[in-house]
């Protein structure tokens, strides 16, 4: 491989070279265009190149597994873990050669958690192609899911060390705790049902692995502590936001924008935090009448009570607030591309897909 440490005053490769793609659509407002931008997309073409050469080079039967397992990733993504698995190595000053095999490991744990939460949700779109399950079938989907996983853990141990697989696993068990705890929110359960709790689960269910993808990916940098404490922080930090805008666009954006099945908070009586926060806001009466609406799937009503509560300009300025405090979590330490992460942060709210 060449030399990439010092990417940043080199001519990006063209994006050409890569087949798969990092995902074409752009941002909104201060951020547009950040996954497009010259340094970003050097990036991303490194970590593509990465994933397209595994997935050309890993080869068995049945072949209709492989298929199964790697068909969103082929599909594409904003690929954001693998990318701040990287710039968490770069910021320490890590070699870029050294912390790919690490990007493609995360791609391949994510894609796994997609996967399955596809089956969960019964959702029939990812990415604009058909989900694993309504492709390939329900049980071929979760083995595939299981086989990436796997996939995963032998990259992860074949350049890593016993640190990296001990973190990923113990983040696992977190992502896990919170896939359930999302499961058992409902809004028949009154003192679960709240923004206090929800805030906590997906710390669990989102955030955790963008900690860990932050704070491996130093780790492979060789940091102090020190610096990975406040890469793993900001990793938090920034899902939290990520999740908070996630749960925006489930309800706000057409499927047309974001290529995704939406209204699946709705749908599945889940938890959804300017649903929530609305909720919060309610009288009893309204309250009730927002509950029913909800459970014989009147969305019209439960958007109208979500608008009049001015819920998602709320979670907005809540997103961004963990935004803002993922950039707060970067300072007083010399991270080389500072300005990258802060941008991200940055991009995490203001994204639009």
């Amino acid at each position: 491989m060449t030399n990439r440490d010092s990417m940043s005053t080199n001519k990006p490769p063209s994006t050409s070279q890569s087949t798969v793609s990092p995902g074409k659509r752009t941002a909104t407002g201060d951020v547009k265009g950040y996954l497009e931008s010259e340094q970003i997309q050097a990036r991303l073409v490194l970590i593509n190149q990465a994933i397209l050469e595994y997935l050309q080079n890993i080869k068995g039967e049945p072949e209709v597994l492989y298929k199964a397992a790697h068909h969103l990733i082929i599909a594409g993504g904003k690929r954001l873990r693998s990318l701040l698995t990287l710039l968490s190595c770069e910021a320490v000053g890590g070699s870029i050669d050294k912390v790919l095999p690490f990007t493609v490991a995360v791609e391949l744990l994510q894609t796994a958690s997609l996967i399955h939460d596809d089956i969960i949700d019964k959702d029939e779109l990812r990415r604009d192609v058909p989900t694993v399950h309504k492709k390939f079938g329900h049980d071929l989907a979760i083995l595939a899911g299981d086989f990436l996983i796997a996939q995963a853990f032998h990259l992860i141990g074949t350049h890593g060390s016993p640190e990296l697989v001990a973190n990923i696993g113990a983040g696992g068990v977190r992502m896990c705790e919170g896939e359930v705890f999302d499961l058992l929110i409902s809004p028949s359960l009154e003192k679960e049902f709240t923004t206090k709790e929800y805030l906590k689960m997906i710390e669990r269910k989102t955030a955790v692995f963008l900690e860990e993808a932050a704070r491996n990916g130093s780790i492979v940098g060789e940091a102090t502590g020190d610096q990975q404490t406040a890469l793993a922080r900001y990793g938090t930090l920034i899902g939290i936001a990520y999740q908070l805008k996630d749960d925006i666009l489930d309800i706000q954006v057409k499927y047309q924008e974001i290529k995704k099945t939406t209204l699946s908070d709705l749908r599945l009586k889940r938890g959804n935090y300017p649903l929530m926060f609305a909720l919060e806001q309610c009288s009893k009466d309204q309250s009730e009448n927002c509950l029913h609406a909800l459970n014989t799937n009147n969305w019209n009503e439960v958007l109208i009570i979500i608008k009049q509560h001015e819920a998602i300009e709320h979670t907005m300025q809540l997103a961004q607030s963990y935004a803002n405090l993922a950039k707060a979590a970067l300072q007083g330490y010399k991270f080389k591309n500072k300005d990258l992460l802060e941008r991200l942060a940055e991009f995490v709210v203001q994204r639009e897909f």
